[in-house]
């Protein structure tokens, strides 16, 4: 009889606890598939896709990210600025300093990364944060800012990180 009961009592933890582990799960399911109706919707449920970012566990990965972070801030994907050239970096007051937080922000980037695949990153980072500052000359350049665009960069690519880092400097970061 005690065995019976013992059986029992492990049956049901055994079942209890996996369905708590597959709580989270279901919940990721439930999140992608509302975050996929939201998208092809037309026009797109923003509203949808703004609650998934806030809430816990964001926008859970990055090609999920790629495809909303331009919904949520009313980005054209086909019609990016082009890829600023180099001359963006001559008499821009905010050079130096960018490129002093660019050179400190190694850990910013993933772990593995070949010191050349960093170097064009960082290269690529500069290029970002001025193109913005210099279409945006009522902003300036603060200690921190570099940490946002890097994040954009390292999902989106540059030319869609510049899209995204436009608005959301000139309208959420001021």
């Amino acid at each position: 009889m005690r065995k019976g009961r013992r059986l029992s009592l492990r049956g049901s933890a055994t079942v209890s606890g996996s369905r708590r582990a597959a709580e989270p799960e279901s919940k990721k399911k439930k999140k992608l598939v509302a975050i996929h109706q939201a998208l092809n919707v037309d026009p797109v449920d923003v509203e949808t896709l703004r609650q998934s970012a806030i809430s816990e566990g964001g926008l859970l990965t990055d090609d999920i990210r790629r495809k909303v972070w331009p919904k949520l801030l009313n980005v054209n994907a086909y019609n990016l600025p082009p890829k600023p050239g180099k001359d963006i970096r001559e008499g821009h007051k905010d050079y130096n300093q960018v490129l002093m937080d660019v050179q400190r922000s190694l850990r910013r980037f993933p772990q593995g990364m070949s010191p050349e695949e960093r170097g064009v990153l960082q290269e690529q980072l500069i290029n970002v944060i001025l193109y913005v500052l210099q279409r945006n000359i009522q902003l300036h350049y603060y200690q921190g800012y570099h940490d946002i665009v890097v994040t954009f960069l390292l999902v989106v690519g540059e030319r869609m990180a510049i899209a995204l880092m436009d608005i959301l400097s000139s309208h959420h970061l001021r």
